[in-house]
């Protein structure tokens, strides 16, 4: 069976559209803001505003997905001081899971608002679905053009 090598940009810009917005509901319902429950007196809502979605080729032209938010996120998310996990921000989406606002004392307390562990299963099978649907594409339009007689 073919992988992503095999996929075309159209598929593959597809397929980064389709994340983006899972992702952004997702982790978009997780940060911290004043109508969260349980309730964040300290949210303005600026962080969830801030958060930005990329689905670009790098350098070596591999699709990445990539993410940008104020900078303050990364404390809302992680912590600061003795709270601070630096495992956590290691583990990326499907890190921990989000656990809500809770008080600190002396630092923020971790609330990995970047967590989608419960999620992963489902981003994992769009990818599936958008490889098997495109390789039966793939195979459907060779066995057609085959049958017309076309050369390879």
């Amino acid at each position: 069976m073919g992988g992503f090598k095999d996929l075309t940009d159209d598929v593959l810009v597809r397929l980064g559209e389709r994340l983006i917005r899972n992702v952004q509901r997702t982790i978009g319902g997780q940060i911290p803001q004043p109508n969260n429950r349980p309730a964040n007196p300290f949210a303005t809502g600026k962080l969830q505003r801030s958060l930005r979605f990329t689905w670009e080729k790098n350098g070596e032209g591999i699709y990445e997905l990539g993410i940008s938010y104020l900078d303050y996120g990364k404390y809302t998310a992680f912590g600061t001081r003795n709270y601070y996990d630096g495992m956590a921000r290691e583990a990326g989406f499907f890190g921990r899971e989000f656990v809500g606002y809770r008080r600190g004392t002396r630092g923020i307390r971790p609330q990995n608002w970047l967590g989608m562990r419960g999620d992963r299963p489902v981003y994992e099978a769009i990818v599936e679905a958008e490889l098997k649907m495109t390789w039966e594409t793939y195979l459907n339009n060779t066995i057609s053009n085959f049958q017309k007689g076309t050369s390879f």
